[in-house]
């Protein structure tokens, strides 16, 4: 896959197939061979990249398998784009078997030149025993075995019914195999019982223990109502027969949920319904063909989140969508929870910083990744710093705006850690001007933070809140220098800021007191200070941090041959890439090395150091100033 743009776990890829490329997210339609009231070739305005079809239907079928075996699936449906096919899985698990077996299914899907074929997965339920589930699972896998030597674009399905392990499981297995693209499986029964929550652990385990480099399918989440929370999760594709099937039923979908005709008042007016009829005509149409018209107008909604998710995650603002989405259904807001209950994983993916701001809710807000995040560093930060601490809550230190009387005539006077109210927790006052802590946009209903937490931490010295203390003396240390370091720590890694940031640094601020350049006190530029209160390094920068750091902190190890192009100032390609180091926080700066260890350049990563590692295809790295270009 080739990453265009990403948002944590989400993703705006493309893979290829033999009949077009793919941009992800994005969804399948189902298409019934024997029925198309609505031909894929009407659905491309709406925004269609790719269909699936079920290679069972066809194959039991005489008329239909003979057309397909003589001219092709692509003539018999009449579509020239991808198209994925089914295995029968499901009317497998309805009738207890089917006459064909896994071998003859596949083999069938590749004489008719399906672009994406599907091996005969075993389905299980929410309710199959755990046993039962098991086996499935093997099954699945030995399944995949049997056709493992085929060629072409093989999905094997991740089953495990409703346990986290068994998910785990049938994904690593699956990805040990030749399989490159997996669908989850097995998900209906939960869909329709508005289960997200059972969802969100299902996709979480299975995700994470695949590779990133293939498309990841949610089989059967064809309802717009729970696309982000997927997307959000790195789910690339779903396929949706929901479209007809709500339409037999006079249901309506929107993105928020469905709606019955009989009770709506008005047409919305990005239906493609709106225009062409009133509500009256529109529910006096005969059946069948008002049924048609409804999934229309389905296809629409369905097409119209896609487009919005998209545009979500090139605003880097996916996040805040979920969680706004969040509040408009009970079952989403308890998927949300679950979701947050995984903070430690997702912001292993979460950028350093984002384009939009961060939104601060409720309480739910706590569990946030990037509040995991800094919650981890601030342990840390009193855990190697215990000394007295005064806190400031409320507004008597707001991010973004220094309490500079404090910093005067307490901080710079005595030696003491400070640490602000935020997202209910305590930050190190010296990250008052990093992502997300200045950037909030806050409803006002944070909780108190736990003082109990500090003085764990820092016993047996003192935590108070500060009144407006003040203290005679001289100044006995500088409240930039430290920021930088601390800004540094958090960035880097801790112990960072002190390597790179010696006594000596000349800090350059702006006329508003903001930071913007740190230089040696040969006037060599280390550093510069961008809006989202993080450091962009220069070439000599990244020479301290190389000599300070040992491998594979912060590295990206390239190929000899990229390394001198590198050293250019060119950025770096995944395909170039030998390894990196796993910790990396996507949209943070790194370490381009060659194979032997040595600095070629800095630059950002575009992705986490896991993805460093898997992807194949795009650029990893956008050097900032290669060695060549340096002074140094």
């Amino acid at each position: 896959m080739e990453i265009k743009e990403r948002d944590g776990l989400a993703r705006i890829a493309k893979f290829e197939t033999p009949h077009g490329t793919i941009e992800t997210p994005t969804v399948l339609p189902v298409i019934n061979p024997n029925i198309m009231d609505i031909t894929p070739e009407e659905m491309k305005p709406l925004g269609l990249q790719g269909i699936i079809t079920n290679s069972y239907i066809i194959l039991r079928t005489p008329q239909l398998r003979e057309r397909a075996l003589k001219d092709g699936l692509h003539s018999l449906i009449g579509y020239d784009g991808p198209i994925m096919t089914d295995s029968g899985t499901f009317q497998s698990y309805v009738y207890g078997s089917i006459e064909f077996n896994n071998r003859e299914v596949v083999e069938f899907q590749k004489k008719i030149g399906s672009d994406i074929s599907t091996i005969l997965d075993v389905f299980t339920t929410p309710g199959t025993p755990r046993s039962e589930v098991e086996k499935a699972v093997i099954e699945t896998y030995n399944r995949m075995l049997e056709v493992n030597d085929e060629d072409g674009i093989i999905a094997g399905p991740v089953q495990g019914g409703v346990y986290p392990d068994l998910r785990r499981r049938s994904a690593e297995l699956m990805n040990s195999t030749r399989a490159t693209y997996h669908p989850i499986g097995g998900v209906v029964p939960l869909l329709e019982t508005y289960d997200y929550s059972t969802l969100i652990d299902i996709i979480i385990n299975s995700k994470i223990n695949l590779s990133f480099n293939k498309p990841v399918h949610l089989f059967g989440g064809g309802h717009p109502m729970f696309f982000a929370f997927a997307v959000y999760l790195g789910v690339d594709l779903f396929d949706s027969a929901s479209y007809v099937k709500y339409a037999k039923d006079d249901r309506l979908i929107y993105p928020d949920g469905t709606r019955d005709l009989a009770r709506i008042t008005e047409l919305p007016q990005w239906s493609p319904l709106y225009d062409r009829y009133t509500l009256k005509e529109l529910r006096d149409l005969e059946k069948e063909k008002r049924s048609i018209e409804i999934a229309r107008h389905n296809l629409k909604a369905i097409f119209m989140e896609i487009a919005e998710i998209k545009e979500r995650i090139y605003e880097e603002g996916l996040a805040q969508y979920v969680a706004q989405k969040a509040r408009s259904h009970p079952s989403l807001l308890k998927a949300y929870w679950k979701m947050m209950s995984y903070s430690n994983i997702l912001e292993k993916y979460e950028d350093l910083s984002k384009k939009t701001a961060y939104f601060f809710y409720d309480s739910f807000s706590t569990k946030n990744p990037y509040v995991s995040r800094i919650s981890k560093f601030t342990e840390q930060y009193l855990s190697s710093s215990r000394k007295d601490t005064y806190v400031f809550t409320g507004k008597a230190w707001n991010p973004g705006y220094t309490n500079t009387d404090f910093v005067r005539n307490v901080y710079q006077k005595i030696d003491c850690n400070a640490l602000i109210s935020w997202s209910g927790t305590f930050v190190p006052a010296e990250l008052e001007n990093t992502y997300p802590v200045e950037q909030t946009v806050s409803s006002g209903f944070e909780p108190d933070p736990d003082f109990s937490v500090v003085k764990d931490i820092i016993s047996p010295f003192r935590v108070d809140v500060y009144k407006g203390e003040k203290f005679e003396g001289d100044q006995i240390r500088n409240f930039n220098l430290n920021k930088i370091r601390v800004i540094a720590d958090y960035q880097f890694g801790f112990g960072t800021g002190k390597m790179i940031f010696r006594d000596d640094v000349k800090i350059n601020v702006s006329k508003t007191g903001r930071i913007r350049g740190i230089l040696s006190r040969d006037g060599r530029l280390i550093a510069t200070l961008r809006n989202d209160g993080f450091f962009t390094l220069t070439y000599y920068g990244g020479y301290l941090l190389h000599s300070s750091l040992k491998p594979p902190s912060l590295r990206v190890v390239v190929s000899n041959e990229s390394a001198e192009y590198n050293a250019k100032g060119y950025s770096v390609f995944f395909k170039f890439i030998k390894d990196a180091d796993e910790t990396i926080i996507a949209k943070n700066d790194v370490l381009v090395v060659d194979e032997d260890g040595n600095l070629a350049a800095v630059g950002k990563a575009m992705v986490s150091g896991r993805e460093l590692r898997e992807y194949g295809e795009g650029i990893a790295v956008r050097v900032h100033e290669g060695r060549d270009q340096s002074e140094k």
